[in-house]
């Protein structure tokens, strides 16, 4: 009888499932369970996938299943293959990426739903899945390219954080929804944010003024209202500047257009979070908002208390190929400072 560990040698664990399927899920790396059974998803992970598959119309063996990394690490820890603090791969986890990628690249998948942060990284490049989960990426390093929609890998959800099942089964959902098509379709949106003359921006809001539902939203600076943006159709908004570029005249008839509108009482005024909006209005232009409010926020955490609320959560959850747009500008003294 011997005390000394005995090396077993690593198991290569394969992908399973039809290869012409539409969806296809990949995970970090085989554990225990799967490193017996030869097949991934199979341990309680792969009992929670399996569940948050059915919640999503889904059927596990209409799926194709894989992992970044074919082989279980060492003590079930993905560092020697992705270092999960930096979002790099190391140079085994770079050879692991490659193999994934010829792997995928001979399967007829549409979406690849990317669990947790290494597949993710793998996949398009991005690691922070809390922050990006929901929305849609092409994906890196393939041929053709995909739709990448990174979840919350079922991991963790096995103990405590139980919303998470939620999530994950709503982001398979827009897997299914996305998985009839490759190409990867933004909204086409037409934004106006530039007037050469301020009759332009006038006529704007008189179209407004008359709409039976505006939907409004302020950007704040310096405690004072920057701009102010109004839609009725959601493929097309118009941004109207109030910090610089308009005579004293040209700014007091901006700002008794806006009152038209928002103090229209006919039309529905469409908000997220408009408690704040409408507070910096009215104290600090004097502009008063009439009519009803529908606050897409307040209704959403009705609905789902225990759920975030931010704009680019619901994002992530109703909206289908929106592209997450936070990180396309940044202020540095906005809501959270006023």
């Amino acid at each position: 009888m011997t005390f000394l560990q005995v090396h077993k040698p690593q198991r290569i664990v394969p992908g399973t499932g039809p290869r012409e399927a539409k969806i296809a899920i990949i995970g970090e790396a085989p554990g225990a369970y799967e490193d017996i059974a030869l097949k991934p998803f199979v341990g309680p992970a792969g009992s929670v996938l399996e569940q948050c598959l059915h919640a999503a119309g889904l059927i596990r063996s209409d799926i194709y299943l894989t992992n970044v990394v074919k082989v279980r690490p060492p003590n079930n820890d993905i560092s020697s293959y992705f270092n999960s603090a930096k979002g790099t791969f190391s140079p085994a986890g770079v050879e692991q990426v490659q193999l994934l990628r010829e792997e995928l690249n001979g399967l007829g998948a549409n979406v690849l739903v990317a669990c947790g942060a290494t597949a993710f990284a793998a996949l398009a490049g991005h690691s922070k899945i809390l922050k990006y989960r929901g929305y849609l990426f092409e994906s890196i390093g393939l041929d053709p390219p995909r739709k990448v929609l990174p979840v919350i890998h079922p991991a963790a959800a096995l103990r405590g954080q139980y919303i998470y099942r939620h999530l994950i089964a709503a982001d398979l959902k827009k897997a299914r929804q996305q998985s009839t098509t490759r190409e990867l379709v933004r909204p086409q949106r037409q934004l106006v944010y530039e007037f050469n003359h301020v009759e332009e921006a006038l006529e704007w809001l008189d179209y407004y003024e008359h709409q039976d539902i505006v939907c409004f939203d302020t950007e704040v600076l310096n405690f004072e209202v920057s701009c102010i943006s109004f839609s009725s159709d959601p493929s097309i908004a118009c941004s109207i500047p109030l910090a610089s570029g308009w005579t004293e005249l040209e700014e007091v008839q901006l700002w008794r257009g806006i009152q038209r509108v928002l103090g229209n009482p006919k039309s529905v005024k469409v908000v997220q979070n408009g408690i704040f909006d409408i507070h910096i209005l009215l104290t600090r232009c004097g502009i008063e908002v009439r009519g009803p409010i529908h606050d897409c926020m307040i209704a959403h955490h009705i609905m789902f208390p225990e759920l975030r609320k931010g704009l680019d959560f619901l994002g992530s959850i109703y909206c289908e190929g929106q592209s997450y747009w936070k990180d396309m500008v940044r202020f540095d003294n906005i809501k959270e400072e006023s």
